[in-house]
């Protein structure tokens, strides 16, 4: 991969998503520093008007706006416009690195999220867990790049940062150490990959690869039939296996994971998802070899 000359760094894809936003302001008030010696930092907050609204989005959902699918589905509206003047404005540059940043209301500490595993994403994710030992390094690498709708997608380069768990609309302090700390390691990884001076790197690491969405209990009218297991709340990336409650009927009934696979929930009871009754993301989990 070539060296990245330069990173977009993105906040407020989401509006009412403030751990991004507010980081965005300490840029602008040099209180948190950006600058790296191989490359240039420019900083955006993509939906403005969601953001002044304190909503997640206008009209839909900016960061699902990105691959050809949904350029064909595209509707009338700020958003249509706003991915639009993105790609055109910033998709070209050949050597740009696109990172957005989000906060969840589910409880994922600091995750990274990849959209690829290719060797260069494989190192990032190395090197970040050795710079945090604690965070989450979650593959979305199950369909090609081209066909990935999200923000960080629109160019050849993108990361997410998710932080969690954290009330949208509210600031709170440990999420937004926990970004600053995620989004030091990936700058300084970027810059030293540029400069040839990355440091030894564990050669195998555990993460997580995105398998898809389950969504709660309906009955025929649509309406819930069941909730997220108390037991299972609160826990992502923790280990499902056969027989572990998932979910809780409302006469206090448990169904229970019934494959034979174990699996790692995360998004659990994410806010965001509730008008699409999305319970939780399932993952396996593999090591990650650098060889």
């Amino acid at each position: 991969m070539e060296a990245i000359d330069s990173v977009l760094l993105v906040s407020g894809t989401h509006g009412n998503e403030l751990s991004g936003i507010y980081l965005h302001h300490l840029i602008q008030q040099g209180l948190y520093r950006t600058e790296r010696d191989s490359l240039s930092v420019e900083t955006l907050i993509a939906n403005p008007a969601a953001m002044d609204k304190g909503l997640r989005y206008v009209d839909q959902d900016l960061n699902r706006q990105f691959n050809a699918r949904a350029r064909q589905n595209a509707q009338s509206g700020n958003e249509t416009r706003l991915a639009h003047s993105l790609r055109e404005t910033y998709a070209d540059r050949e050597q740009q690195m696109v990172i957005d940043l989000h906060n969840t209301t589910s409880n994922m500490g600091a995750t990274l999220i990849l959209l690829s595993s290719s060797p260069y994403y494989k190192k990032m994710g190395a090197y970040v867990k050795q710079q945090m030992p604690n965070a989450y390094i979650l593959f979305e690498d199950q369909i090609a790049w081209e066909e990935q709708a999200y923000l960080c997608s629109m160019g050849k380069n993108g990361v997410m940062i998710e932080v969690g768990a954290q009330a949208h609309g509210a600031l709170q302090f440990e999420p937004l150490e926990l970004m600053k700390d995620m989004l030091t390691a990936v700058l300084d990884f970027i810059d030293l990959a540029n400069r040839n001076a990355l440091p030894a790197l564990t050669p195998n690491y555990e993460a997580y690869f995105y398998l898809g969405p389950v969504t709660l209990p309906l009955d025929e009218h649509g309406v819930r039939t069941a909730m997220v297991h108390p037991r299972l709340d609160g826990r992502d990336f923790e280990v499902l296996r056969r027989g572990d409650p998932m979910f809780i009927t409302f006469s206090g009934d448990d169904m229970v994971w019934d494959k034979d696979e174990d699996v790692y929930p995360h998004f659990i009871n994410e806010a965001a998802y509730c008008l699409s009754h999305v319970a939780m993301e399932l993952a396996q989990k593999k090591t990650v070899s650098l060889s």
